[in-house]
Order: structure tokens, then sequence, then C-alpha cells
């Protein structure tokens, strides 16, 4: 039992926020079995599991850029700055191969956002076969080398499961360090 009479608010702990959720869905990347279940199912679960993979490894920096918003002080941010752009370098389209999965309603259509001129309002946007097969969702495994990884493929957005899963435990340990810092 707490010996204060001060509520915990929510507005006020903004990084104690943050960061367990980014903690929250980087273990759902990590350890939830979803990579390792792509790598070893069968098409079908792997298929599955690499479209949930892609909305987790999104929500991992969301709750670390919530935690950054809510620091003190400048080295605090100034980690979780590099933590962010590293991210973004080792997973580039992250955040767009999840808008797509998201919305793959208008994607499918060739609605989407992504393929329309800025400021192009959804009513604006016309049914397009051509637009829908650049954004088409696919599965596919890529060589590195000897190596032939998992890649979940959204439209002109590769994603390697194995890089991003790397990149998310980066990014996550960089928040959990800006809080120790902070």
């Amino acid at each position: 039992m707490s010996s204060t009479d001060e509520s915990w608010l929510h507005t006020e702990h903004g990084a104690s926020i943050g960061h367990p959720e980014a903690w929250t869905w980087a273990e759902t990347v990590r350890l939830q079995m979803q990579l390792q279940r792509v790598l070893t199912g069968d098409g079908y679960t792997t298929i599955l599991d690499s479209h949930q993979f892609v909305m987790a490894l999104r929500m991992t920096p969301r709750g670390v850029e919530t935690t950054r918003r809510h620091l003190a002080t400048d080295p605090a941010r100034d980690l979780l700055d590099e933590g962010l752009a590293a991210f973004t370098a080792a997973v580039p389209g992250g955040k767009e191969a999840r808008d797509v999965t998201e919305h793959f309603d208008e994607y499918t259509q060739g609605t989407g956002r992504l393929r329309h001129p800025p400021g192009t309002g959804p009513k604006s946007r016309t049914p397009d076969d051509a637009r829908a097969e650049e954004f088409r969702i696919r599965f596919d495994r890529r060589r590195r080398g000897e190596e032939r990884r998992p890649v979940l493929v959204v439209g002109p957005y590769p994603i390697d499961l194995i890089d991003a899963a790397e990149a998310v435990t980066r990014l996550e340990r960089d928040a959990y360090e800006a809080l120790l810092t902070d």
C-alpha cells in the first residue's frame, strides 16, 4: 500500500506508459513465437503470422515515440532520436507496410493514400487495378548469402523479418536506457 495520498496520473507519466507499450509489442515480435512460427511454419500460418508481425513491428516505435515525448532531459531524448532513426534505417518502409496491411480494404482497390498525391481525399480516389497490384501483399524468402530469409513484401516495401526483429529489440532497449538516463 502506498504511503501517499497523491493519485498516479496518466498524463504525468507518459514516458512510463510509452515504454511498457514498446516492450509489450517488442516482446510480441520477439517472444510470442511469431518470428519462430514464420521461420518454421507451413505456408498458411506463415502468412498469418507475418501480417501480425508487421502490425506489432509498428507498435514498438509508437511506444518509444510516446516515451520520447514525455522525457525531461535532452540526453535521453537524443538517445531516442538516434534509436528511432536507426530503427527506420533498419526497417525502411515499416510504417508504410503496416499502413497498407491495416488499410488493406483501400489498397486492394487501388485507393490507398500512399498511391495518390498528398492531400487527395478518400472520395477523390477511384478504384484502379494497376495501383492495387502495386500494393499486393505477399510472403517471400530472399537469399542473403547462403541463408534464405523471410520477407513480407507489402507493395514496394520488403520487410526482412529477421532484421526487423533485431531492430525492434535494439529500439526497445534504447527506450529503457533513455528512461534510466532521464
